[in-house]
């Protein structure tokens, strides 16, 4: 029978524990009875039963008491005694054959301080494997080490507490991140194409820096673009650079590709594979984006979506921006304290501020929800504020009235079916008088069509001011534009409606003259898209317009017009149909198809050419939607609202005296001196009795009234019901969905 051991009342040489009196048969530890399991003992070891041997517990006969260690204690040393397993495993399976344990026999260690003594008593060269034998492996614990490459020091315990986790215990990158820093860092194309890709794009790189705070706000160096971030850096640091290399890639066009680049991967590609990449590792990831990297990282994503026709996307991504940036307080920051930042290299003076960060996202949220005919995701307007604007420049103080306002538009439009007619009226009303004052803050000068600048001898710094100067007309122009379109196209015998429908007009003939200007500047078809769906709006806007029986005349002044407007949308028109055959964009394609569908309308002698009343001279298709068939000759006779079937038709208006636009404005005595909107001083002078008009009754879509009110006779509606349940993905790309929906808004909104 094997003898259990004899375990001493104390260490040393004290006198033997006192033995306690047992049953007859009785061979167990007190281990094993703990556990209620049978005690086993090896012949060959049989001092220790078989199972505290496996345990590496202390195997004591119930002869002698059982002093056990405090339970705290003991499940402490069995904590410690895991973890150092587990380290064991993680080293030798990194740097093999580099560690030996410090601990002789095999034998665990009881001591709860042997992890920290252990590794703190070991060479610095466990935690790098060989160079000789793994040149190119990067050691899961090298991003733990600080900038300098120095180890943490010998107190510096590795083992995780309630208090301390390991990216508080040492400086650097923690461990979970260190992958996706890798595959980020391997995202990067080789330094030879970055290098040709800066040198082909100009001024992206300087245009990508001042993104948040332009021109005369602080920003990094542009050269900061094209360097790579070692792999080391913070994963937000990485997906930022990734995602400012990519905007830049956009601004190229095919003709202007370099022809000597590494990678053999088409542009396109490249970079949908890039934003993929860091969407799915870093932009839905909550623990890379609360610092400054990562807030930018997500609006350059919602900028490249933009850029590429990905309204919805943008859209989606930008929600996501303004909701990390309020629950890091970034609406609530003080400009004079920088925010977080995760690149150790960043200079506190030229990071972006907060409250640039906060105006920029709600912009561009605000631009997309118009165009979508979605709500705007804050109500904030503190970037405005009296006292903010007053140290900006007229341009920024502009900037910022314009994401004001178009917040007002989109409450607006909101409402329309909710608020009282006469309600909605006196709100656009009071919009365009705030459009009014922020365009003559700027004075006559700043409106006038910008003088062509070579872009070949322009710096960086001039390309970027031109650029944006040209942006912010348009962007003023659209304004003016979706503000006054839903009262376009309302009852032509009504003049309560003219200040509207010329507005429209004048707006989208500046809007398109600008257009025509940036594209001198810009060809690349993902360069500022933005200004192609204003272009386009303009385009349908002043087209649709000429549905207006008083322009269908032909009187000298407004035919010259007349002839003048068909002209500039061809010349639009021809830039997209380039830009789509050059680029092969999708967008451009069918946005100048759009145009040359709507073209017929300028042309007075248009007849219908059969006896069928949906035989209409133009039809129009929207995805997903239907068809609208809009005839300016014949309308069809109505049943519903007016008992005397009255339909618009074409009628002779009395002679004007001038020429050209301001003739056509003087004879419904709403002309503007000058390239600035010139309002009454007083709007109240515009007001008419609000129960001479008659507003079509409240419907639940547009869809339903599109055909049914007299004034618009001119237009039918045939609905999609082929595939009524074959409708695109919540967020489908351009290539699934064209124009993502802002169609269907565009005719929402001229028809609500």
């Amino acid at each position: 029978m094997p003898q259990l051991p004899v375990r001493s009342a104390s260490s040393g040489g004290g006198p033997e524990a006192k033995r306690r009196k047992i049953r007859k048969g009785t061979h167990s530890c007190w281990e094993c009875r703990r556990r209620k399991i049978r005690c086993q003992y090896n012949p060959a070891t049989a001092s220790i039963c078989i199972g505290c041997e496996a345990r590496g517990t202390t195997c004591v006969s119930q002869e002698f008491p059982d002093e056990q260690p405090p339970s705290t204690e003991r499940c402490l040393t069995q904590r410690m005694t895991r973890v150092e397993s587990m380290l064991e495993k993680i080293i030798e399976r990194i740097t093999p054959g580099s560690y030996s344990s410090s601990r002789s026999g095999g034998q665990a260690s009881t001591s709860s301080a042997s992890a920290g003594d252990e590794l703190g008593d070991s060479s610095p060269d466990i935690f790098r494997p060989s160079a000789a034998d793994h040149p190119h492996v990067i050691g899961i614990f090298d991003a733990l080490r600080e900038e300098g490459g120095s180890c943490p020091s010998s107190n510096t315990s590795f083992v995780p507490t309630p208090a301390s986790t390991q990216s508080d215990a040492v400086s650097g990158l923690p461990i979970k991140f260190s992958q996706i820093s890798k595959t980020l860092h391997a995202t990067f194309p080789c330094q030879h194409d970055i290098d040709a890709i800066m040198q082909a794009v100009g001024s992206g790189p300087y245009f990508i820096v001042t993104y948040f705070s332009g021109v005369d706000g602080p920003s990094e160096d542009p050269s900061m673009v094209w360097d790579v971030p070692p792999v080391t850096s913070h994963p937000a640091l990485l997906s930022k650079r990734l995602m400012q290399l990519t905007n830049c890639m956009q601004k190229i066009s095919v003709d202007e590709i370099p022809q000597d680049l590494v990678s053999k991967e088409p542009i396109r590609f490249q970079m949908n594979r890039i934003v993929t990449v860091v969407s799915e590792l870093v932009a839905f990831n909550d623990d890379l984006v609360g610092s400054v990297e990562g807030l930018e990282t997500l609006n350059f994503i919602a900028l490249y979506h933009a850029n590429a026709g990905n309204l919805r996307k943008s859209w989606l991504a930008l929600r996501r921006a303004l909701a990390v940036a309020q629950l890091m307080g970034v609406d609530r920051w003080p400009d004079d304290k920088p925010l977080k930042s995760v690149d150790p290299r960043s200079d506190p003076g030229t990071r972006t501020r907060a409250g640039m960060l906060w105006y920029r996202a709600n912009f561009t949220d605000r631009y997309l929800s118009l165009l979508l005919g979605l709500s705007a995701a804050s109500d904030d307007n503190s970037f405005a504020d009296p006292l903010r604007i007053a140290r900006n420049t007229p341009a920024e103080r502009l900037e910022k009235l314009h994401t004001v306002i178009s917040g007002a538009i989109i409450k607006r439009n909101l409402n329309t079916s909710r608020a009282a007619p006469d309600a909605a009226f006196g709100i656009t009303q009071a919009i365009d008088c705030d459009l009014e004052m922020a365009a003559k803050s700027m004075g006559e000068e700043w409106w006038r069509p910008l003088c062509p600048i070579d872009t070949s001898t322009a710096t960086p710094r001039e390309l970027v001011q031109a650029h944006t100067h040209v942006m912010m007309q348009m962007n003023h122009h659209h304004l003016l534009i979706l503000l006054h379109l839903p009262y376009m196209m309302r009852d032509p015998k009504e003049r309560r409606w003219d200040y509207s429908k010329t507005t429209c007009l004048h707006a989208s003939r500046e809007l398109l003259r600008a257009y025509l200007v940036f594209r001198d500047l810009t060809d690349a078809a993902s360069a500022c898209r933005h200004t192609d769906y204003g272009a386009l709006t303009a385009a349908m806007t002043l087209l649709l317009g000429y549905l207006d029986p008083k322009l269908r005349v032909r009187e000298p002044g407004i035919a010259s017009q007349r002839d003048i407007d068909r002209d500039t949308v061809t010349k639009v028109r021809n830039v997209m149909k380039q830009m789509a055959e050059r680029d092969g964009d999708k967008l451009a394609r069918e946005a100048s198809d759009i145009i040359s569908r709507l073209l017929p309308l300028a042309d007075i002698d248009l007849a219908v050419s059969g006896n069928n009343e949906n035989d209409a001279p133009v039809r129009l298709e929207i995805p997903y939607l239907g068809t609208i068939n809009i005839n300016p000759v014949r309308g069809r006779p109505q049943h519903r609202f007016r008992q005397d079937n009255n339909t618009v038709m074409p009628a002779p208006t009395s002679n004007s005296n001038g020429g050209g636009e301001c003739a056509e404005l003087e004879r419904l005595g709403v002309c503007p001196a000058s390239n600035t909107y010139q309002a009454p001083d007083n709007p109240d002078d515009m007001a008419m009795d609000m129960s001479l008009q008659q507003f079509p009754p409240n419907s639940q879509s547009f869809l339903s009234s599109l055909g049914e009110d007299a004034n618009f006779s001119f237009m039918q509606f045939e609905p999609d019901i082929s595939s009524p349940c074959q409708f695109p993905e919540l967020a489908a790309d351009v290539d699934q969905w064209t124009f993502q929906g802002f169609d269907a808004a565009f005719f929402e909104n001229l028809l609500s």
